[in-house]
Order: structure tokens, then C-alpha cells, then sequence
């Protein structure tokens, strides 16, 4: 079942996040999705990608997968916006440089 009462209002949060830095590109979808990619070499998987997305699956506000190559390296989960944006911009950056 979809926990809507605890998660992130999906245009909200889009709206907070931040345009993309560098080789980052940026694709939003419906729902709040939001998946910022650095193209891989092989043209199939990303060498990194983020995906922030309200957190249907639990009682926090913003899910963050992230993947490099085609391999799953970890989720956070957050419980305001704020955090959650503060963590991308961050991740975004430190990937940059």
C-alpha cells in the first residue's frame, strides 16, 4: 500500500531540486521522479546516476537511489525535503570535481 500521508509532494519536490552541474543531465518524470545521469562509455549503463522520488514504501518524505554502472550502490531515505536536496546538491558537486 502507497503511504502518501508521510512522503514528499512530488512537484515540490522537483521544484527544489537543482539543475544539473557539469556532465550531469537531468530528466524529470511523473510522480516527482527526478534522475540525474553521467553517461557511461558503453552506452547502456550511467558511470553514476541519482533518483530522488517521494518515499511511497515507508514513513520517510524522499527516497535517494544511487547507481553506477548497472550496479545499485545504496538508497537514503529522508525525512524533509530539505535534507534530501542539501544531499543531491552535495552528491552532485562531489561527483563534479
Amino acid at each position: 500500500m502507497l503511504n502518501t500521508r508521510t512522503s514528499a509532494d512530488p512537484h515540490r519536490l522537483a521544484d527544489r531540486l537543482p539543475a544539473p552541474p557539469g556532465e550531469w543531465t537531468r530528466t524529470d518524470n511523473d510522480g516527482g521522479i527526478v534522475e540525474y545521469r553521467i553517461a557511461g562509455d558503453d552506452g547502456v549503463c550511467a558511470a553514476a546516476k541519482l533518483t530522488i522520488r517521494p518515499d511511497h514504501l515507508s514513513e520517510r518524505a524522499v527516497r535517494l537511489d544511487r547507481t553506477q554502472g548497472c550496479q545499485r550502490v545504496g538508497t537514503s531515505r529522508f525525512d524533509a525535503v530539505d535534507a534530501a536536496v542539501e544531499t543531491v546538491e552535495t552528491e552532485l558537486r562531489s561527483a563534479a570535481e
